[in-house]
């Protein structure tokens, strides 16, 4: 009963007196059930409750089964859906514009470098500075939130010297553009992208082909065993002793309508 009574929703984005529940997917085939009879008593010995637990020859649990949405039941958003998504704003390290600026170059030209290496130091700002000084909009005035914005979808126009570079590691163009889609068009990250998935390539690929996220590894593997949710009683396995530290396991088990004892090699029937 407590497992499946309903519990308060406490959550930012949940409409008032919002309650949820909790149901199971798929049935166990077999059920097996642990009563919770030892204890640690006040003075910290490992103890058993001697009490006689009444056990159902039946047990039906379809009520437990999950059914899905139900009528006048609303899904609670995902953490991830609950608020759109802001990028964050990277600024470039004031320390490092003034460095390159010092060498001759542009401010905004600097600016955006060193947000493009991520501040990560003054030689990849300058290399990148070199690389790119002959862009259209190199010593345009920087915006901070236009070097925020979201990296380009899969399929955008790739960097054709990032694709060459990359082909140079011994990748196909495909796996190449493939890289840069998942780094935000970062070649160096593109490359280590690559060589992390260098088993998954070709299932990548096909992913990205056929418009979906790439299939996991398991993804042949049978799906899930559901039983009927209905069980009869057919075995009971109980301990003889006071507590933990002493006494044995001895088993009942039902076999053709009769119940019998088992203990250890001694097999008789139960009365």
């Amino acid at each position: 009963k407590r497992f499946a009574a309903p519990a308060d929703v406490s959550r930012r984005g949940s409409p008032d007196g919002a309650t949820k529940t909790t149901k199971l997917a798929s049935m166990p085939p077999y059920l097996l059930v642990a009563l919770q009879r030892y204890y640690v008593d006040d003075k910290w010995i490992p103890a058993k409750l001697e009490c006689s637990v009444p056990m159902p020859d039946t047990l039906d649990l379809n009520h437990l089964r999950g059914r899905g949405l139900q009528e006048g039941e609303q899904e609670l958003p995902k953490g991830d859906e609950a608020a759109p998504a802001v990028p964050q704003v990277a600024l470039p390290d004031e320390e490092l514009v003034s460095q390159l600026i010092s060498m001759g170059f542009n401010e905004n030209g600097c600016k955006r470098a060193c947000v493009a290496v991520k501040n990560s130091g003054v030689e990849a700002a300058m290399e990148w500075v070199i690389q790119h000084m002959e862009d259209a909009d190199f010593a345009s005035p920087f915006d901070p939130t236009a070097a925020a914005a979201p990296a380009p979808a899969a399929g955008a126009q790739h960097d054709p010297e990032a694709v060459m570079t990359l082909s140079s590691l011994g990748f196909s163009e495909p796996q190449a553009k493939l890289a840069l889609d998942n780094t935000g068009g970062n070649a160096e990250r593109a490359a280590d992208w690559l060589f992390s998935h260098m088993d998954d390539l070709d299932s990548l690929l096909a992913a990205a082909a056929s418009g979906g996220a790439a299939a996991p590894a398991a993804a042949g593997a049978p799906s899930l065993l559901d039983g009927e949710g209905a069980y009869s009683l057919h075995g009971i396995v109980s301990h003889l002793g006071k507590h933990t530290g002493c006494g044995h396991y001895v088993a009942h088990v039902k076999r053709n309508g009769k119940w019998y004892f088992y203990n250890d090699e001694k097999v008789a029937l139960s009365e």
